[in-house]
């Protein structure tokens, strides 16, 4: 009796490991195949040093604007456009990259209390909770987790180039003066208006009807439309808040003459002096309005006050040299760094 016990849990026990044996080839198997896709579907696509760049990374970087790109492209350019996209998002994130590298050399620390608040910041601009925040970022198909790697990389990014290239910056006063003199009055022709702009879009997909989307974008216009005829800084609103590809700018619209305005536009601008505010204007679009910066008439040029116009002066001149400096610094990375694009 006891034998055939025995005998009974031998082949139990035989039966038991063969089929541990075999669920764990199932699982090996399983996993092997679900790797082997992965890296189907990922690759790299540059090497930075000691650093990669997979095609995900791309993929999530660009998506935004990868699709404004297909969106606005003709069909017979798409191909064309889609790698133009790429290859200038490979670009931006191959500096990023870069410069990560020169703080984690440069020993740049990031404290916990400099990273808290503009975590903190990031989602209180978007009037949000905390948990509505994490929801997009879900949506998004991005964890807590990489965003505050992303966050982190970023803010230390920018304290090395604050150090690098922003500290080194000097604006003078004659600068300012000269570029006054220079642009505001010397660009202008018999007619000419020089304006900046501010403009929001409707969106349909978001609000539900077009008459709710107009009646959203309007109240956004007319909110900022307040703050900067209160005096608030037009340049720095436009950059914040304008949706129209001018906003980077900060609203700079550049030199029209009177013929070449639409009607709506026209009828806003042309009874403004140098230095006003137009109104809150309807376009097919959105609603936008304008700022005139100068305007001549006949052999006059008016020109809006100095002291109006004299920190969005020294912002724009801060700008242009910040891009030639930060250009030129990057670039200098670039000579000392092993860099392969494979895409």
């Amino acid at each position: 009796m006891n034998n055939r016990v025995s005998i009974m849990v031998s082949k139990l026990l035989y039966l038991k490991t063969v089929q541990s044996a075999f669920l764990l080839c199932v699982l090996c198997l399983q996993l092997f195949a679900a790797t082997t896709s992965a890296e189907t579907l990922d690759r790299v696509v540059a090497v930075v040093n000691d650093d990669i760049i997979t095609l995900s990374d791309l993929n999530e970087a660009g998506k935004d604007f990868l699709q404004k790109v297909q969106e606005s492209a003709p069909k017979g350019e798409m191909e064309q456009a889609t790698r133009e996209a790429n290859e200038r998002v490979l670009s931006q994130l191959i500096n990023q990259q870069l410069i990560t590298q020169e703080a984690q050399k440069a020993n740049v620390q990031l404290s916990d209390n400099e990273f808290n608040q503009a975590y903190e910041k990031n989602f209180q601009a978007l009037n949000i909770s905390r948990e509505e925040f994490l929801k997009k970022l879900g949506e998004a198909g991005l964890t807590e987790e990489v965003y505050e790697k992303n966050l982190r990389n970023q803010l230390l990014r920018d304290k090395l180039i604050l150090y690098e290239v922003r500290s080194k910056i000097i604006i003078t006063e004659e600068m300012i003066n000269q570029y006054y003199n220079n642009e505001y009055a010397g660009e202008v022709e018999d007619g000419g208006y020089y304006l900046l702009q501010i403009g929001f879009l409707w969106d349909t997909d978001d609000a539900g009807s077009l008459e709710a989307a107009k009646e959203n974008a309007r109240k956004r216009a007319e909110e900022i439309h307040k703050l900067a005829v209160d005096g608030g800084d037009f340049g720095e609103l436009a950059r914040k808040h304008s949706e129209l590809p001018t906003a980077a700018d900060g609203g700079d619209l550049g030199i029209f003459d009177e013929d070449d305005m639409a009607d709506y536009m026209r009828d806003v601008v042309l009874p403004l002096k140098a230095g006003d505010i137009s109104s809150v204007v309807e376009t097919p679009i959105g609603y936008q309005f304008f700022k005139i910066l100068s305007r001549q008439e006949g052999d006059v040029v008016h020109q809006a006050p100095f002291y109006e116009v004299k920190e969005e002066i020294r912002k724009k001149l801060f700008e242009r040299e910040f891009k030639q400096q930060y250009q030129s610094w990057v670039e200098e990375i670039k000579q000392g760094a092993y860099i392969k694009k494979m895409l």
